[in-house]
């Protein structure tokens, strides 16, 4: 097999179960990859993610995050802080700092706690349950709607229109129409949140945001319109179901295909935090992200040109054998790991820390009543998105 057989399309559907072996191809035989069909730029391996990561001056946000998204002229305004750079995205980064994640997320881990067990006392005794259908998708959106203050009747259809607005068909980049009807669903039931809040203030992260200032050097002071709101609380809301429903089902999997390492942690449950960082760096739930090159840039002596589309593969560089030692193998017990799969520098996942907390508890909970399950991997389905990676169904039997 040539080099000229290589070939990564990211809207491949068999790739969405397996993307390594044509990723580990990537990196060593082609870590500048071009994709004619698509016309977009791929870089691979860590350090190169890293780096690009991390030059915001040449590979920018503005024109949109994921590659079926990018378009040659920055997008309007308003738009999410993701798809901001700096300086803008600094300000605004700074302004949602000082409003709620620090001083919120400390305050979650009880309620995180009683939620997993609400959902998963109910299985305890049976033959086995949906990790993802019944539990892991079900929790994120509890806990990121309930930050945001909206009423917990709302959250399954909250979840199921979060769904389907990032789904893709087989073999085609757009957004179906299923997808457009539930991105309006989604738009019209934030402006009601937001409409109710300017009438009456409540105690969350929405009423928040409207009462913070953001402050830019030589600007005065403002308060974010209602535009600038409903595209934050999106990115918000979305973001925060989608990646933890993921990163949980891939739990599901991988302890299961790897029953030494979760008898490690049954053994030991203090190796849980470590090993949610190991699962963050194996399976990354978001594995690519789009950038646009504002200007010419060279790697490894190809030249990616000014206005390309590019993508930055978080996913292949938490395999990278140049970082890593065993890249292939999952290993509760690694330590000093140094992945990126929350990205990296500016766009740095403001939802890290309440990633990290939702995923320690869920499996704190789950291997308290499991300590064991399998899995039929001939039942196992995949999500089909434009940014996200992960199972949509994993049934377990106990």
């Amino acid at each position: 097999m040539t080099t000229m057989d290589l070939r990564w399309d990211p809207f491949d559907r068999t790739l969405h179960a397996e993307p390594y072996s044509v990723w580990r191809r990537m990196r060593d035989e082609a870590p500048v990859y071009y994709n004619d069909q698509y016309d977009f730029y791929a870089l691979s391996r860590f350090d190169d993610v890293m780096t690009a990561s991390l030059d915001t001056e040449t590979f920018s946000s503005e024109h949109g995050i994921t590659l079926d998204m990018i378009t040659d002229d920055p997008w309007d305004p308003p738009k999410a802080m993701i798809m901001m750079d700096p300086p803008d995205h600094t300000t605004m980064r700074k302004m949602v700092n000082r409003t709620f994640f620090r001083s919120r997320i400390a305050q979650l881990e009880d309620y995180v706690r009683r939620l997993c067990q609400a959902y998963l006392d109910q299985y305890v005794g049976t033959d086995g349950f949906d990790y993802v259908t019944d539990f892991s998708a079900k929790l994120p959106v509890m806990v990121i709607s309930s930050l945001l203050g909206f009423p917990e009747e709302d959250h399954d259809n909250l979840r199921e229109w979060s769904d389907a607005q990032v789904h893709r068909d087989e073999g085609n980049p757009e957004r179906t129409a299923a997808g457009d009807e539930a991105s309006a669903s989604l738009f019209a039931y934030y402006r009601e949140q937001i409409a109710l809040r300017r009438q009456h203030r409540r105690t969350d992260v929405v009423s928040d945001l409207m009462a913070s200032d953001l402050v830019a050097p030589g600007v005065d002071p403002r308060q974010l319109d209602d535009g600038e709101l409903l595209v934050f609380i999106a990115m918000i809301n979305v973001a925060g179901n989608e990646t933890v429903a993921r990163l949980l089902g891939w739990a599901a999997l991988t302890l299961a295909r790897n029953p030494d390492q979760r008898a490690k942690l049954v053994d030991d449950p203090g190796l849980i935090g470590g090993a949610v960082e190991e699962l963050l760096r194996y399976d990354a739930p978001s594995p690519v992200q789009g950038r646009f090159s504002l200007r010419e840039s060279t790697y490894h002596g190809t030249t990616i040109p000014a206005g390309s589309k590019v993508a930055l593969l978080t996913g292949s560089a938490g395999r990278d054998e140049r970082q890593y030692e065993r890249p292939d193998t999952f290993d509760v017990t690694r330590t000093g790991i140094r992945h990126i799969s929350f990205g990296h520098g500016a766009h740095f996942c403001l939802g890290a820390a309440l990633a990290r907390l939702e995923a320690r508890v869920a499996l704190e909970e789950t291997l308290k009543r499991f300590p064991a399950w399998e899995v039929d991997e001939r039942n196992v389905s995949y999500v089909h998105t434009n940014s996200v990676r992960g199972p949509a169904s994993v049934p377990i039997t106990l």
